[in-house]
């Protein structure tokens, strides 16, 4: 028996959205034996889009039932039926979400007609219910209404069922992958995915970007994007990929770096933020009026390159202290408070100003020394292969892949090396790695 499926909604994730009206299609293999239908109360605001698409308008929901008055007799229909809809992972992850909310565990078998569409008619175009319905002549009497999709995917699901060539008995396996792919992605796309470290990009019906990842498990990771419940990336994500590039990097510091660049080469537009925080302040140094040194806390700002990075103000700080007190600066010359430091012990009274003057330049060339030129050392693609990332006197200059059996040189360097814009982000990748990898440093 199959449960055919459709839902109306406050918006397109389940993480954040609610169900606004619902419509079940008992289907026994050959006509529609029982059906259900209910307008639910959001308990929220509905969107004017939403109203504007649909028809549904504020006043019909806040008279309609919450969905936990309806919970129970909706579960009772569904139970032990498979669970059938147009782009079934969307349905599934708003009815799953408000089940758990009422204490009751929703796992089904599901069946996607999309998916299902796409494999037994691969010379249609456009396998949305709109351009099926037109294609195959079937009349939706309520588009973007609950039953009327409901019932128009019925009518669709007999045309699959007459034309299936088993189709069906695949797809209804419950270690089949057809059950949690997006609607447009080829299951063999899914397959040839390796199960090794780099970067995934999903890609639209015309190859644009939507979305970077970095994983040391590319399929799994992939695979986690896909079969989430939670829809911790908008269900929109999944309605658009058509297709799966990814680059093999070997090491996962290469992944981040590739992660990062391309992220800010291309603006995916699903992707929200990168995994390390951006440094947002910044030491800096500078001559007084009188031409001594002083050392401030600002943030940074193109053009102006610090002695050091924060990712906050109380980080940059708390640097400075510490700075201080290894190097017993006098807190008037690096900004700092007097009353603040005293209680560290400091004796503002003894710092004589010209040998005060002469142990904060000291500090400044030592932190500007730091901008050493050097290589971090890490895996590659394959086992006689190496990684290097290369900072060439404080600026990142790149990545590459060397043979284990070639040192790894000045020269080398910019001949192998790939060729990547340096950023905030970039150098907080770098500097958590450096402590833990092996590090070459160059003349």
């Amino acid at each position: 028996m199959y449960a055919i499926v459709d839902i109306e909604t406050t918006g397109s994730s389940a993480n954040g959205g609610k169900i606004t009206e619902v419509a079940v299609l008992i289907h026994d293999g050959e006509r529609v034996v029982d059906e259900y239908q209910s307008l639910i109360n959001p308990e929220r605001y509905l969107p004017q889009s939403i109203t504007l698409l649909t028809g549904i308008t504020q006043a019909m929901v806040d008279d309609a039932p919450p969905f936990r008055e309806i919970a129970n007799e909706l579960f009772g229909m569904l139970e032990g039926h498979v669970f059938v809809a147009h782009n079934v992972n969307f349905d599934y992850g708003f009815l799953k979400k408000e089940f758990q909310e009422v204490g009751l565990s929703f796992s089904p078998t599901k069946l996607c007609t999309v998916r299902l569409s796409r494999k037994i008619f691969p010379e249609l175009k456009s396998h949305a219910l709109g351009s099926l319905c037109q294609y195959f002549e079937i009349d939706n009497f309520a588009r973007h209404r609950a039953m009327g999709d409901a019932r128009a995917t019925a009518i669709l699901l007999d045309i699959l069922l007459k034309n299936e060539q088993g189709e069906f008995e695949f797809f209804l396996k419950r270690n089949s992958k057809e059950a949690f792919l997006p609607p447009h992605l080829n299951e063999e796309v899914y397959e040839k995915l390796p199960e090794a470290t780099g970067v995934y990009y999903f890609l639209d019906n015309r190859g644009k970007t939507l979305y970077v990842g970095k994983a040391n498990q590319i399929k799994k990771r992939v695979r986690q994007h896909f079969s989430s419940t939670d829809v911790i990336y908008k269900q929109k994500l999944k309605d658009k990929i058509h297709n799966i590039h990814y680059e093999l990097c070997g090491d996962e510091m290469i992944a981040f770096l590739k992660e990062a660049h391309d992220i800010q080469k291309q603006f995916p537009p699903f992707n929200k933020a990168l995994k390390f925080p951006k440094p947002r302040f910044g030491i800096y140094a500078y001559q007084d009026v009188t031409g001594n040194p002083r050392l401030v806390i600002g943030k940074i700002q193109k053009g102006m390159k610090p002695l050091a990075q924060f990712p906050s103000q109380d980080k940059a700080r708390s640097f400075l202290i510490q700075l201080a007190r290894e190097n017993q600066l006098d807190p008037k010359q690096c900004g700092l408070p007097v009353s603040m430091m005293s209680f560290y012990g400091y004796d503002t009274e003894t710092f004589e100003p010209k040998a005060a003057g002469e142990r904060l330049k000291n500090t400044i060339e030592a932190l500007t020394a730091n901008e050493v030129s050097y290589v971090i050392l890490g895996s590659g693609r394959t086992s006689a292969e190496q990684s290097a990332v290369w900072v060439n006197k404080g600026t990142y200059m790149g990545y590459g892949f060397f043979s284990r059996q070639n040192d790894v040189q000045k020269e080398l360097l910019q001949e192998m090396i790939i060729r990547q814009n340096e950023s905030r982000e970039i150098h907080a990748i770098i500097a958590q790695y450096k402590t833990k990898r092996e590090v070459i440093y160059l003349s």
